[in-house]
């Protein structure tokens, strides 16, 4: 009996447990901690995805008794934040000369294999270096990340809203002139985790790229203990602080070059999620054939964002490599 070629791989990213989203998800620290929080979520649809917003203080006062309230109705209120859809999308193929070369089970079973591990690690690169991005990338069109959500000042527009006019919506920031100077590490990282900090709202994901994380691991040499076991038994290389777990990531910083250079994200998952339409999220169709051609594809699909909805919760730190 001969088995499809094309049906095995469809099938296989179909239905084996969302193997596609699965694997995208837990390859990236900051997915993983989202999706273990509840924050990736289905939107509710529409042209835009909206943030009801934590925002600045309505006018309040103490009073006594029967005393009066002035209600100010001009005071501008913004409550929702604004964010586009953005989609990613990848196809596995297969020739007609492939299906008829590959007929038996076991030949089909490993390119049906190869091709599903081809176009899996794809996505997650292309969704990685994403998360970690101005949003700029491609024309535009990859995931806002948060090079742009948590920026290295605090300002630019999010979410359409200028946060240089909204001083409540810019995030916190740490970006120093020059190298990383290892010696302070610790001092920045206890610097950031108060400015989080508001109450029982902290950081509780830090992810950081080689230059920083190295600085951190360096400052607990004597102190081992200092490690996350959740998120190392899920296969990333972590740390703890104050409580936090502190992940490597290589995608955290790869535009910045220069030694010395890097970024180290303090988040609140809390305010941070990956919003995404119903039934798109790394989802596989069926195979599909091209017309005017001897080949079939097995497109996958994407469409989301990354949102957040209290900036001022967020913080990085950094140095830019200048003088």
């Amino acid at each position: 009996m001969s088995v499809n070629l094309t049906e095995v791989i469809a099938t296989t990213l179909a239905h084996d447990s969302g193997k596609a989203a699965d694997n995208v998800t837990n390859s990236n620290a900051l997915l993983w901690k989202l999706k273990d929080m509840g924050r990736i979520t289905t939107a509710g649809g529409g042209y835009e995805l909206r943030e009801q917003l934590l925002y600045n203080e309505l006018a309040t006062k103490f009073y006594d008794g029967f005393e009066t309230f002035t209600i100010d109705t001009s005071q501008e209120v913004v409550d929702a934040a604004v964010y586009q859809w953005k989609q990613l999308g990848g196809f596995s193929f297969i020739s007609g000369k492939e299906k008829n070369m590959n007929r038996e089970k076991w030949q089909i079973v490993n390119i049906a294999n190869a091709r599903i591990k081809a176009l899996i690690a794809g996505l997650e690169n292309k969704t990685g270096l994403s998360l970690y991005s101005l949003g700029t990338g491609e024309g535009g069109k990859e995931f806002g990340g948060l090079r742009l959500l948590v920026s290295d000042d605090g300002a630019g527009t999010v979410g359409g809203i200028n946060a240089s006019t909204y001083a409540w919506w810019q995030n916190q920031n740490d970006v120093a002139a020059g190298t990383l100077v290892t010696a302070n590490i610790q001092t920045r990282m206890n610097a950031m985790q108060l400015a989080t900090t508001r109450g029982k709202d902290q950081a509780d994901l830090i992810v950081a790229d080689a230059t920083f994380f190295t600085a951190y691991w360096e400052s607990l040499q004597a102190n081992a203990r200092f490690t996350n076991s959740k998120m190392a038994d899920a296969g990333f290389r972590t740390l703890e602080f104050v409580g936090a777990p502190v992940c490597y990531d290589p995608q955290c910083a790869t535009d910045l070059t220069a030694t010395g250079t890097g970024r180290m994200y303090f988040l609140n998952t809390k305010y941070l999620q990956f919003q995404k339409a119903a039934g798109r999220f790394f989802s596989t169709e069926e195979a599909r054939k091209v017309e005017n051609a001897d080949y079939d594809v097995i497109p996958n699909w994407t469409m989301g964002n990354l949102t957040t909805d209290g900036r001022f919760l967020h913080g990085v730190i950094g140095n830019d490599g200048s003088a």
